[in-house]
């Protein structure tokens, strides 16, 4: 390293020498010979870590290149400045001991020609005691460094400030509760109690506790005082302070955050779903009740579009609760915006949360089964959660920093729709005070007109179909905007055409420009999509049967019980299904995915999730008390079960049976050694995709339901003839049987 030495000659000219370190250390101490006292330093790349410490014990040394490890621990614009003292003062001291020697006032002077930002007085002190002390450290403003650079304890103890903070955070756990925190320790020092009424010093005042006077504080002691030293030395930062009153979820506020952008993203690559409760009320005309509005939105993250949304009203029930948002619901949004937009040509990945715009593991699992894991991944919102500073697990939540687009867009869906009459408020605090007036009237315009008149009518709010259409404009205007500052956006130059009264784009402009209107904007999430799209191969639409399959059956993943049965609760019953036969039967403890209609689950059809399709399981009926053929049917279906299992036993049994039959044969003559036969193990069906076979199981179970219903006419017709008064002889016949199948 070296530095730039200005060295001012007699006749006022100026000329730059470069003097290496060694010489300018010894330009500034005199010669090499003289002594030097270095301290003991760290190992290279060690850090100090205790200041305060080092500095009791440290031994001056002139520049801060031979106690970098110290000089590393200032703050950045410290570290700059000390690099710009030391380089004036070692010019200084170059001009004072060089040929042309001059006085220090007159070097100092024209060393503040080049350093124009120091004051002269100020420099000169400090010039004055570097040279005398020869240390870097007197360069320091210890005051900018921090309490830990203080050469001596100053102000409030570290440990009477620990303290103070603990109470503010740890023993009053409300935001605004501070003031009564410091109050608490002053009443301490009287009492001699803390807050729990327990006898206890405080740290920093141990000595002589019991000999203070309690009817004076100590000094320093005010409130503010407490406050700003708290702050200086970042005893109780906003983050410490949220992470002990409220979470760790609320901590991240106060935290670096992860910064992202759009760039690169293309569209549909990455599929935002979010709930969302509209700032306006409605009417629902069929019930009369004035409703909260919820959406289900889906958002293009490297556009910004609204892709589409789904609305249900919040309809009070019977038992006082509300309707909301269910899975159906969520189906349906997801379902819509994959039949409408498509597959894209690289693998989409859709974001749900894990509250109520979700979709359970299984279904998840359903739809990249038969749409395919190269074209589809549906990930979860993360979710902040751990235990608090005492130890207790905490409540997860939502990490709506993973979503903060999504907050800012549905933000600005609410301003722009805030002319909707029925305005509820950004927050309950903030609701209108006219609200109760208004839906008693709207109430009564409802209950004193005829029902087929009600759609018709005027209310101060909405009806649905007027909240769809507004909803629509709003996300029109949304999807349409320009006056936006949106990242990764490009911006688009103009120019205004006369003859049509139109802006039109820049690549075909005129040749001259003369007095014509130019202009640059914003591209809208309407164009940045189809510029995404142009440059991308075409998308391709979702197979029909996956999508009937994903619309029409609910999907749980279940294991294979012990009995052999596969059970899972469904709308409050338990369900039991078993394998049609034993060659379908899988082994305990078998994971699969389980597709059933929920509207009539008599079937249900195993996959391994992976698309390889396991079997198809019917339903076990329970047993009415009374219906002897169904228990016959049930006791038949145990027994089977149980005659199956002793078989395999006695296949596990046969070196057993064969040790004891040889045996027996040798005691009783010829014996006949029975052998085991070997049970057929269940087989993958792979001949078809899962979404194909379930479409063949819906076309099957209509039939089977046309046969069983010309069966129970059948039986209708038959057992009308035998309880006829006069029964005809043919009509009974010894040959007839029921079974439990064709009376279900």
């Amino acid at each position: 390293m070296s530095y730039s030495l200005c060295n001012l000659r007699a006749n006022g000219s100026k000329t730059v020498e470069q003097t290496s370190t060694t010489e300018t250390m010894s330009l500034c101490l005199g010669s090499p010979s003289s002594s030097l006292l270095i301290p003991i330093q760290p190992a290279d790349g060690d850090i100090v870590h205790d200041v305060r410490q080092y500095l009791a014990t440290r031994s001056p040394v002139p520049l801060f290149e031979m106690e970098r490890h110290l000089f590393q621990k200032l703050p950045l614009e410290l570290r700059n400045e000390v690099r710009e003292l030391q380089r004036a003062v070692l010019f200084v001291r170059n001009l004072i001991t060089g040929k042309d020697r001059i006085k220090v006032q007159p070097a100092c002077i024209t060393c503040l020609n080049i350093y124009t930002h120091f004051k002269l007085t100020t420099f000169r002190a400090k010039f004055d005691v570097w040279l005398k002390q020869q240390d870097w450290l007197v360069l320091v403003n210890r005051a900018k460094a921090g309490p830990e650079w203080q050469a001596c304890q100053r102000g409030l103890s570290d440990a009477f400030l620990d303290y103070v903070a603990s109470r503010m955070g740890a023993g009053f756990t409300r935001g605004d509760a501070g003031e009564q925190a410091i109050l608490s320790i002053h009443r301490q020092w009287q009492t001699g109690r803390n807050q729990h009424g327990e006898s206890e010093s405080i740290p920093g005042y141990e000595q002589n506790w019991e000999l203070r006077n309690r009817n004076i504080l100590p000094e320093g002691w005010s409130s503010t005082n407490i406050r700003q030293q708290l702050k200086k030395r970042a005893a109780l930062t906003k983050a410490q302070k949220a992470l002990l009153h409220e979470g760790i979820a609320s901590c991240k506020a106060f935290i670096p955050h992860v910064h992202s952008t759009r760039a690169g993203l293309r569209f549909m690559e990455l599929v935002q779903y979010d709930d969302v409760r509209c700032d306006f009320r409605v009417i629902d005309v069929e019930s009369g009740q004035i409703c909260d509005l919820w959406l289900l939105v889906a958002r293009d993250v490297a556009t910004g579009m609204l892709l589409g949304f789904g609305m249900r009203p919040a309809r009070a029930r019977d038992d006082g609760t509300q309707e909301h948002l269910k899975l159906q619901d969520m189906k349906q949004l997801f379902g819509w915006v994959l039949e409408t937009y498509g597959l894209a040509p690289y693998k989409m990945t859709h974001k749900i949360e894990n509250g109520t715009a979700t979709l359970a593991e299984a279904v998840r699992l359903a739809i990249i089964e038969n749409i395919g894991e190269d074209h589809i991944d549906i990930s979860y919102a993360s979710m902040i959660s751990g235990k608090s500073a005492v130890g207790y697990q905490e409540r997860a939540v939502g990490n709506s920093q993973g979503k903060a687009m999504l907050e800012s867009l549905n933000r600005l869906m609410h301003m722009i729709a805030s002319s909707s009459p029925g305005q509820i408020g950004a927050n309950y605090s903030k609701r209108p005070a006219d609200l109760a007036a208004r839906e008693r009237e709207a109430i009564n315009i409802w209950e004193s007109h005829r029902p087929e008149d009600r759609q018709d009518l005027s209310y101060p709010f909405y009806t649905l179909s007027q909240a769809r259409r507004k909803l629509f404009e709003v996300f029109h205007i949304q999807n349409n905007r320009t006056e936006h500052d949106m990242e990764g956006f490009e911006r688009i130059a103009e120019w205004y055409d006369q003859n049509t009264g139109t802006w039109m784009p820049q690549h075909i402009a005129p040749r001259d420009m003369t007095n014509v209107r130019v202009r640059t904007r914003m591209e809208s999430p309407i164009e940045r999509a189809k510029r995404l799209v142009a440059g991308s191969p075409g998308f391709t639409r979702v197979p029909a049967e996956a999508l009937v399959a994903f619309y029409e059956h609910s999907q749980r993943k279940c294991v294979v019980k012990d009995k052999g049965e596969i059970e899972f609760m469904h709308e409050g019953v338990i369900l039991h299904f078993a394998p049609p036969t034993a060659d379908h039967a899988l082994a305990p403890e078998t994971k699969c995915l389980a597709y059933f209609n929920p509207n009539d689950p008599r079937f249900i059809t195993l996959t391994d999730g992976r698309g390889s399709i396991l079997g198809t399981w019917v339903r076990r009926n329970l047993v009415r008390h009374g219906d002897q053929d169904a228990l016959a049917q049930a006791i038949r279906y145990s027994q089977g079960a149980l005659k199956a299992d002793k078989e395999r036993a006695r296949e596990l049994a046969a070196p057993e049976i064969a040790r004891l039959d040889a045996m027996r044969q040798h005691n009783a003559g010829f014996m006949t050694v029975i052998d085991g036969s070997t049970t057929a193990q269940a087989k993958k069906i792979e001949s078809k995709t899962v979404s194909a076979h379930l479409a063949e199981m819906a076309t099957n179970s209509k039939r089977e339901t046309a046969e069983r219903e010309k069966a129970l006419r059948n039986f209708d017709a038959d057992m009308s003839d035998l309880l006829s008064p006069n029964p005809s002889p043919a009509s009974i016949s010894p040959d007839i049987e029921f079974s439990a199948e064709e009376l279900l």
